[in-house]
């Protein structure tokens, strides 16, 4: 999105407040496979869960991925610009990191990366949640485009050569889930 267009943090946060998914019983079903992908991942690793840490980044003001993750064993924290602004959580590194549905709303995309990226420990993964678009085709009816604080939209294309970029290997790339492991 040009930067002119988009909206000062007050009015984004509003909208960010507005959202009433968290929780809820949908919200949870739309975030199960992440976490039964990142569980299954560890588990056939023979990692045991209390000893990973996760942070769930772009948390939101109720978070609820990490509450799943907690409720399996992990040690967990969250992080969100407008919600848990909490900068130690930056300083520290995890065995994973989610970020569900965040890089839609990320002004430099590439700086966010390689912040998330400087969170993950080596051989840790990286959980990521957005819509792919489908092509410039479909781009004008699609309904992710029309949220006001999505300045930035993401292919399938554009996730693999993310995970080229970035030396990632690619655990799962199915729209709207991807999984990396950080290989460095």
């Amino acid at each position: 999105m040009n930067p002119v267009e988009r909206l000062s943090p007050q009015d984004e946060k509003a909208r960010y407040d507005n959202h009433e998914n968290q929780g809820s019983a949908g919200h949870i079903a739309f975030l199960e496979p992440l976490v039964k992908d990142i569980d299954t991942y560890f588990k056939s690793a023979g990692l045991a869960r209390t000893q990973l840490s996760m942070l769930d980044f772009g948390c939101g003001p109720k978070p609820s991925l990490s509450v799943l993750f907690e409720m399996k064993g992990y040690k967990t924290s969250n992080y969100d610009l407008f919600y848990h602004p909490d900068q130690d959580q930056l300083r520290r590194t995890y065995h994973f990191v989610t970020s569900t549905e965040v890089w839609e709303h990320f002004y430099n995309p590439r700086q966010e990366i390689e912040k998330l990226l400087r969170l993950v420990k080596s051989g840790g993964l990286l959980g990521v949640m957005t819509s792919a678009h489908r092509g410039e085709a479909a781009f004008h009816d699609w309904h992710y485009r029309r949220d006001l604080t999505h300045v930035v939209f993401f292919s399938e294309k554009s996730m693999e050569w993310i995970a080229r970029e970035f030396k990632l290997h690619v655990i799962k790339a199915k729209s709207p889930y991807w999984i990396f492991q950080k290989m460095f």
